[in-house]
């Protein structure tokens, strides 16, 4: 079984493909793409194949893809052109016939309220809309972008940001790229899935801080009280 990492000579698409080999995946049947080999040369050197793709390029794509079984299309990074890219990544992996195209998702799509969903609610409707059996991996948020931050919060003793009430739901970025990892080479993996590996939907939030506990002090009778006789 063949598969393709698209995006690899980033952070995010070169973990999925050590994950892979650290999984048992043959690194023959591995394949490795993006636009700067050199950032995939160690990858290369462990016998992944390394081919040169770029989402705004579709004949890459289309040769990249060339006898895929499964394709791994990660989230490009350039917001604003990523539909018009990532349609072309669906494209070409429709022409190569593809089994199983597994797409880097962004957590609860429909119902986010952060202004990237939007493109990626619309990559999603492009997947389906391509006919190909499709799993989406919706992640949340990588932990390491508050790692450069941690400074600060020692000194503030907080974690500072604009987050509403506050909720985080975040991983490392291997976490996520493990998980992808599990899904490409799962050979009962299931097209039509969805995986929200951030969280399920946010509830309404509990009272914060939460109300301090009644002061000790004699109970008023209850039903189920003995009353003083």
């Amino acid at each position: 079984m063949t598969i393709v990492v698209t995006g690899a000579t980033g952070q995010l698409g070169h973990l999925v493909v050590e994950a892979l080999l650290r999984r048992g995946a043959d690194p023959a049947d591995v394949v490795a793409t993006g636009r700067d080999l050199t950032k995939v040369a160690d990858l290369a050197a462990r016998g992944v194949r390394t081919v040169a793709a770029d989402y705004a390029d579709p004949e890459s794509l289309r040769a990249a893809f060339e006898g895929a079984d499964r394709v791994l299309l990660v989230s490009g990074s350039e917001v604003g052109q990523r539909l018009p890219q990532h349609t072309n990544v669906v494209a070409a992996a429709k022409a190569a016939g593809v089994g199983l195209l597994a797409y880097t998702s962004i957590a609860n799509a429909e119902t986010s309220g952060v202004q990237l969903a939007a493109e990626h609610v619309a990559t999603e409707q492009v997947i389906r809309d391509s006919g190909l059996p499709w799993v989406f991996l919706r992640n949340s948020w990588y932990l390491e972008n508050y790692t450069p931050q941690v400074p600060t919060y020692l000194e503030h003793g907080a974690v500072l940001g604009a987050a509403a009430d506050g909720r985080i739901s975040a991983a490392t970025r291997a976490d996520y790229a493990d998980a992808a990892a599990a899904v490409l080479l799962d050979a009962e993996a299931t097209g039509g899935t969805v995986h929200e590996l951030g969280a399920a939907p946010p509830s309404p939030s509990p009272t914060w801080p939460p109300p301090s506990p009644r002061p000790p002090g004699p109970r008023s009778p209850t039903a189920t009280s003995p009353r003083p006789s």
